[in-house]
């Protein structure tokens, strides 16, 4: 295999540990250029980070994250995700660390089964987001109360981490309309 499906298969299937060095982010959203803006928890952090990228006294910190070369053309990242943000040290005035993983939704499952998800997290992102947008980004998979239908459930990504290879932005056609056209010819 090559570099690259090394990489997505690693960034796929490893179980990543959060520590104080390299916490958990939720993405508030692309800068420009491999930049992506990242809210890390206080309580998170070690106290010389907290004072070296933000000094203020809040329980929430925002910083720029750049994203490696390595993952770049393999991994993407969505705006409301999870990542790892290694902030062992900073990289520039503005920019803060790296993202050394790229959260998928069975990682964050099995972090929080293993019980190494923080248990305030929920408050302190309802706090800084505010009430409307209190659930976290896939949370909305299981409960699909739209007039969708189950198609929008086979686009999207599933809730044990898989990824879908299929292409959101294109239509999906239905087969079976057009054998009915024909055997109603006959």
């Amino acid at each position: 295999m090559g570099r690259g499906k090394h990489t997505m298969q690693d960034a796929l299937t490893a179980l990543p540990e959060p520590t104080m060095q390299c916490p958990v982010a939720r993405v508030l959203g692309p800068r420009g250029q491999h930049l992506h803006e990242v809210v890390v928890a206080r309580t998170l952090v070690a106290d010389d980070i907290n004072q070296r990228l933000n000094p203020e006294d809040k329980a929430w910190f925002t910083t720029l994250a750049q994203l490696p070369p390595k993952f770049r053309s393999v991994v993407w990242v969505k705006r409301g995700g999870y990542v790892l943000v290694d902030l062992s040290e900073q990289l520039t005035d503005k920019i803060g660390g790296d993202i050394a993983i790229v959260l998928m939704a069975g990682q964050v499952k099995h972090l929080k089964q293993a019980g190494q998800w923080p248990s305030d997290y929920d408050a302190i992102w309802s706090d800084m987001l505010g009430s409307s947008s209190t659930q976290p980004p896939d949370s909305h998979l299981g409960n699909n109360n739209s007039d969708q239908g189950s198609e929008s459930d086979s686009s999207s990504s599933s809730s044990d981490g898989q990824i879908s290879r299929e292409n959101p932005n294109r239509r999906h056609v239905e087969e079976s309309s057009t054998s009915e056209e024909d055997s109603d010819n006959e």
